[in-house]
C-alpha cells in the first residue's frame, strides 16, 4: 500500500484527514473537502455511520469503549445508523453555509433545530463535588445520535462564543477547509498542503 499524504492518517481501517482546525467542529466541516453546493465532494471521509463513529473517537469527542458500542449498536439497527448518518451530512452542510455566507438563513434554521432537539435530549447529572456534597453535568445517552447530538452543542458554542470570529477559510484550490486563527497570522489549512502547493505554483510562475 502506497504512504498516504501527510494530511492524511489511517483510523481502525479508516482514512481521515488530521485534525488542522483548532477546533472540532472546524476538523468535523474538514472531513471533506471542496464545499462547491451540496454535490459530491473532490474528497470524502466520512462515508459511512461508523467512519463518522471513529472519527470522532479519533478527535477525542468519544472513548474507545463508547466507539465500540455505537458500531456494534449501528450494526444492530442499519436503517437507523443509516437515517443518522444522512442527518449527519445535512449538518455539516448546512454548518459550513453559516459559517461561510452570510445569507445562509435557511441552513442557520436547520442548525438551530438540530441543536434544540440535542439540548433536549441532555441530562443533568450528579457528579462528586471537589467540596461538600454533589456537583452537576451534562449528559447525553449513549445511543446512535450521540455523536451528532455532541456536535451540535459544540457548534452551538463555536457560534455564540468569541472564536466565531476568528474563524478563517482557507484559500487553496479546492480546500474550503477551516481553521481558527486568533491571532490573524495563518493563512492556510496546513503549510504540508496547500501552503506548499502555492509556493510551488508561485516558484513555476516565477521561473517561466
Amino acid at each position: 500500500m502506497s504512504a498516504l499524504p501527510s494530511h492524511l492518517e489511517l483510523v481502525q481501517g479508516v482514512v481521515l484527514p488530521k485534525p488542522v482546525g483548532a477546533d472540532p467542529v472546524l476538523d468535523f466541516l474538514n472531513t471533506r473537502s471542496d464545499f462547491a453546493g451540496r454535490g459530491p465532494a473532490r474528497s470524502e471521509w466520512l462515508t459511512s455511520y461508523e467512519a463518522f463513529v471513529i472519527w470522532n473517537g479519533y478527535v477525542g469527542l468519544l472513548s474507545d469503549a463508547s466507539v465500540f458500542r455505537l458500531i456494534e449498536q449501528a450494526a444492530v439497527k442499519p436503517k437507523d445508523a443509516a437515517h443518522r448518518f444522512d442527518a449527519t451530512l445535512e449538518f455539516r452542510a448546512d454548518l459550513y453555509d453559516v459559517l461561510t455566507d452570510a445569507g445562509a438563513g435557511g441552513s442557520f434554521d436547520a442548525v438551530a433545530r438540530a441543536v434544540e432537539r440535542a439540548t433536549a435530549r441532555r441530562r443533568l447529572t450528579a457528579v462528586p463535588a471537589v467540596g461538600l456534597g454533589l456537583g452537576a453535568g451534562w449528559d447525553l445517552p449513549e445511543d446512535l445520535g450521540l455523536p451528532l447530538d455532541q456536535l451540535a452543542l459544540l457548534a452551538a458554542g463555536l457560534l455564540t462564543g468569541a472564536s466565531r470570529d476568528h474563524v478563517r477559510l482557507c484559500p487553496g484550490d479546492a480546500c474550503g477547509w477551516l481553521f481558527l486563527d486568533p491571532r490573524g497570522r495563518r493563512r492556510w489549512c496546513s503549510m504540508s498542503t496547500c501552503g506548499n502547493r502555492s509556493k510551488v505554483r508561485a516558484h513555476a510562475a516565477r521561473t517561466r
